[in-house]
């Protein structure tokens, strides 16, 4: 089996209005090579998923311009090889009843595991990863021209 090399970076887009939460989630995850990129709007995540080449999006249940909810859909739509992680509160359970179908992974509990947190994240980075190495395949083989001779 190839030996399969592991990034040294991931960056993830963060949607959250909470500055605090955002500092803190960047000061634990920094040590791990994991680059935390701030958006408070989905415009900003928008934004930010295209220019950092995320390949994952950390959302809380709460941020400027809306809900999580009617934001999944749209992200993946958008951005459909980038992974969403929930971050939720135990008391936001009722509300996650639609999580997996509006297009979510999961749910980064808090108060955070912090430890099985940068396990999650680096686990659906590689998945993500794996789906665009997919589709790159995907759409080269589609294009590789078949000769007749």
């Amino acid at each position: 089996m190839p030996h399969q090399l592991v990034d040294l970076y991931i960056d993830c887009v963060v949607l959250t209005s909470f500055d605090s939460e955002f500092s803190f989630l960047c000061n634990v995850f920094r040590p791990s090579g994991i680059r935390m990129h701030h958006a408070e709007t989905l415009e900003k995540a928008d934004f930010l998923l295209t220019v950092t080449e995320s390949t994952v999006l950390l959302t809380d249940v709460t941020f400027a311009d809306g809900r999580w909810e009617s934001a999944l859909a749209l992200l993946r739509d958008s951005h459909p090889m980038v992974t969403v992680l929930v971050i939720a509160d135990r008391v936001d359970c009722p509300f996650l009843k639609d999580l997996f179908p509006r297009g979510a992974c999961g749910v980064l509990w808090k108060p955070f595991d912090f430890e099985a947190a940068r396990k999650q994240i680096r686990a659906v980075h590689e998945a993500s990863k794996e789906r665009r190495a997919l589709a790159r395949e995907d759409s080269f083989t589609m294009e590789v021209p078949v000769s007749n001779h």
